[in-house]
């Protein structure tokens, strides 16, 4: 493991942000896509046509359905 990547890891570790994959397999279709989507509710990478959960069938989609509408914007 490089120095670069050993820093990484602390930062990440210290600000609790997630580091993506630059690269995965979409769970849906089997495609390898670039920046790949991650689905806060199943926790798996999709492709750009099965990002959304109603286009992957997500099994927490109700959960989704649930969320509350984001606000619209400030003029």
């Amino acid at each position: 493991m490089g120095i670069i990547s050993r820093i990484r890891k602390l930062f990440s570790a210290l600000f609790g942000r997630k580091e993506y994959p630059l690269y995965e397999t979409c769970a849906f279709c089997g495609e390898r896509a670039y920046l790949p989507f991650h689905c806060e509710f199943c926790n798996q990478y999709y492709c750009d046509m099965h990002r959304l959960p109603f286009d992957h069938n997500c099994k927490n989609i109700d959960e989704w359905k649930r969320r509350p509408a984001s606000p619209p914007p400030k003029s």
